[in-house]
């Protein structure tokens, strides 16, 4: 009798095991037809990614400037992630022919990340700075991943991860916020007082400004998703992105004129933020350090190369961790509107 208790038992047992495998097969493959096969690999890699949550998506793009990857990226392996889970992607684009750089892309697949996981990403073909910007992170509005974007031409300050835990933390609720700059020196932007070192009140770490800063950001991922939906349904060769009194949208009819203006993404973000009363939350740290610098090297934005743009924060203090609910916002010109 106990030997057939047994039997019943294993044999039921092998029957729920095919009846929920089955079940898990018809989940994924969901009338797949005669390619259910393929079907069945694209959904589990697509649940795969739905179902995985990082705490920090690092994106760092680049093109063809190897020297300054690997400087970025040795910086990117000094810093500090606690026990936090960690994915570091290089997105690399191609030239207008389709090919890559090689020693780039050696470069690139060479490296070791040690805080979390790694990928080296091309894209099918050559994309330019809008493609950079616009198509690496795809933010998901029910996921609490936050996702900074790094030019090839920066290097970091060992404390900019738990800088964006607690600006994030602080601020994703408030919905003027798009975002939270890295960079310790940013300028003003009227056109009646431009290029003046943005500064903030002394008391205050953080500050809000129209303007977002692309040395290192990190978007609020509704602010983005909603501005990203809103760049697909632009025609861009017909739209002129103009911010009055900006002194953005000199640069932008520059380059314009000049069959250049894919260069500039950013002046579809600063519009976008115009028309929206947004503003990006940029750091007031003492001397202008900050969470990044840049090398300004000579490239798409320097005519020549004019090195590091400020000094990084190297000394992480209790004080930067207590901010204030009340952000002092700047004008276009730098001046306090209101705290």
């Amino acid at each position: 009798m106990a030997r057939y208790l047994e039997y019943r038992s294993k044999t039921f047992l092998s029957v729920l095991s095919i009846l929920l495998f089955i079940a898990f097969v018809q989940y994924f493959v969901d009338d797949a037809g005669d390619d259910g096969i393929s079907t069945l690999k694209q959904n589990l890699d697509t649940k795969k990614d739905v179902l995985k949550r990082y705490d920090l998506r690092i994106l760092v793009i680049v093109y063809n400037r190897v020297h300054s990857l690997l400087r970025l990226l040795n910086s990117l392996n000094e810093a500090e992630y606690g026990s936090d889970y960690i994915k570091l992607e290089v997105w690399i684009d191609r030239e207008a022919n389709g090919n890559v750089d090689r020693l780039t892309l050696q470069a690139a697949n060479s490296f070791t990340f040690r805080y979390g996981e790694y990928e080296v990403l091309l894209h099918p073909q050559h994309v330019g700075i809008y493609g950079q910007w616009f198509t690496t992170w795809k933010p998901d509005v029910n996921s609490s991943e936050i996702a900074v974007i790094l030019e090839d031409d920066l290097t970091v300050s060992k404390y900019f991860w738990r800088y964006l835990k607690v600006v994030h933390q602080k601020y994703d609720k408030n919905a003027i916020i798009n975002g939270y700059s890295l960079q310790g020196h940013s300028i003003t932007f009227s056109e009646t007082h431009h290029h003046a070192i943005l500064r903030g009140p002394k008391d205050s770490f953080v500050v809000l400004f129209p303007v977002l800063g692309t040395w290192g950001f990190s978007p609020s991922t509704k602010n983005w998703k909603k501005f990203l939906d809103w760049f697909e349904n632009q025609d861009i060769n017909t739209f002129k992105p103009y911010v009055p009194g900006n002194i953005a949208t000199g640069w932008y009819k520059t380059l314009s004129r000049q069959g250049r203006a894919n260069t500039m993404w950013s002046m579809w973000h600063i519009y976008y933020a115009w028309k929206n009363n947004e503003s990006t939350l940029h750091c007031n740290f003492p001397d202008s350090a900050g969470l990044t610098t840049n090398w300004r090297e000579k490239g798409l934005h320097f005519a020549k190369t004019e090195g590091s743009s400020n000094k990084l924060i190297t000394e992480w203090k209790t004080e930067y961790e207590n901010l204030s609910d009340h952000v002092p916002q700047l004008d276009l010109s730098g001046k306090i509107i209101h705290n």
